[in-house]
């Protein structure tokens, strides 16, 4: 017969376990820095145009930063055009560096309205929200760690 005691001792401290290695994940998410490096044209087709947008990771914490995931959300002139996810772990190291690129589709319809703006105003400004995704044991985190604008005139 299982003694009840050592049963909920054991599943307590299971959790306590696992909730202080959720809380050093966040911890190295909040601090680690993501930047924009480019962006590549991959193929133009009759739907639209497929980019790779390539990321820098750089964590200067003590602790490896393990993301489950990448999401971007991409503007011209305020206006969403497109989001690009990367549903897979990426690892980066303590005090390291790692790079990353996150496949984007953007269709000719989404950026029918943008660019018809942009003729308008006769400039476009793009930006780029990036937010790291971490699996916890309370669910998925989700934190705000790059953001990039830029205008062309």
């Amino acid at each position: 017969m299982i003694d009840m005691r050592k049963f909920l001792i054991g599943g307590i401290v299971i959790l306590l376990l696992t909730s202080c290695t959720a809380v050093r994940q966040v911890v190295a998410i909040k601090d680690l820095k993501i930047k924009f490096q480019n962006v590549e044209l991959a193929r133009i087709t009759l739907e639209g145009v497929d980019l790779n947008l390539n990321f820098k990771a750089h964590n200067p914490n003590r602790v490896n930063a393990v993301l489950s995931g990448f999401a971007v959300d991409i503007f011209a002139n305020n206006m969403k055009v497109g989001k690009a996810t990367l549903n897979k772990t990426l690892k980066v190291p303590a005090g390291g560096n790692a790079t990353f690129t996150i496949p984007l589709h953007l269709s000719w319809r989404e950026l029918s309205n943008s660019l018809s703006n942009a003729i308008r105003k006769k400039s476009v400004t793009f930006r780029a929200t990036g937010y790291a995704l971490i699996n916890t044991p309370l669910g998925k985190l989700r934190f705000k760690v790059a953001d990039y604008t830029r205008e062309i005139r």
